[in-house]
């Protein structure tokens, strides 16, 4: 079945959770007025191309996009000559966001950067929206409210980024020293050389090579000891079950854990508890 298509932009009336999900689908005669709106909106593009215009700014778009669009901020679509575009439209209420004043100020007015991994991230959340939003469950609102504070996060997440890497454009070294400097705070969600690499907008080769010469180990090699040093942490300070804490640190699984900690450490995390504890009590 062919998706409804629209001539006009769709009313944005928000319900009382503040959290609304639309489906654009243009016709070769979409047209839109300029709107001002009180509420956050982020727009997923699916298809098509064409023009944001954003207050004074022009901002094109096209398929794998995503546009974010403060409150207050006056905007208009223009679609692209035989270009109807389908547009995935995420509205979130200022309400949602009371609890930190400094959050709106942070999002970005303009189109984000294209990086295949944030856009397949993005679509991924507003997919699961669209179908949350359908349901009459009376967790709907708890869970489009989890899931929008999570686009809002990507998207000023994403605007810091691209800040430091727009701020130091072709100096990949100081790039990748900001980025080891940030790891002892987050080694437990990095995935992959390659979406750490991509994240930062640097050739692998390039990123392996000047990772290597500033830390002296391998990518791996470096999260994991960050790894293994927060298990001692949380070994030593804490009564935390051995599978809490492999958690922790971002294991997938308790073997690889206790290999890499026996590797690193020549005993068990068992055992290292057991050292540390009589060590602390004089024996």
């Amino acid at each position: 079945m062919k998706p409804l298509l629209t001539d006009r932009a769709l009313p944005e009336q928000l319900p009382r959770w503040g959290i609304l999900v639309l489906e654009s689908h243009h016709s070769s005669k979409f047209i839109m007025e300029w709107r001002t709106h009180s509420f956050v909106k982020i727009v997923y593009v699916l298809n098509g191309n064409g023009t944001f215009l954003l207050g004074k700014k022009r901002t094109s778009f096209s398929e794998g996009d995503v546009i974010c669009i403060p409150p207050g901020t006056r905007n208009r679509i223009v679609d692209g000559p035989n270009a109807a575009s389908s547009l995935y439209v995420c509205c979130v209420a200022r309400g949602v966001l009371r609890f930190d004043s400094s959050l709106i100020p942070q999002l970005p007015c303009c189109t984000l950067p294209r990086k295949r991994q944030f856009a397949h991230r993005v679509s991924t959340v507003v997919r699961r929206m669209v179908h949350t939003q359908q349901l009459t469950s009376k967790m709907r609102p708890i869970a489009m409210v989890t899931d929008a504070l999570k686009l809002i996060t990507m998207i000023c997440e994403k605007s810091r980024e691209t800040y430091k890497v727009d701020r130091s454009s072709g100096d990949y070294r100081q790039q990748i020293q900001q980025y080891i400097e940030s790891l002892p705070s987050h080694f437990f969600e990095e995935t992959s050389i390659n979406a750490a690499a991509e994240k930062l907008a640097i050739p692998r080769r390039t990123f392996t090579k000047l990772f290597a010469e500033i830390t002296g180990d391998t990518w791996l090699q470096h999260v994991r000891r960050l790894a293994i040093k927060h298990a001692r942490h949380r070994l030593h300070e804490t009564d935390l079950p051995v599978t809490s804490i492999a958690f922790e640190c971002g294991f997938h699984d308790l073997s690889t854990f206790y290999r890499q900690f026996q590797r690193q450490c020549g005993i068990s995390p068992g055992r290292y508890r057991a050292y540390v504890g009589l060590k602390n009590h004089g024996g």
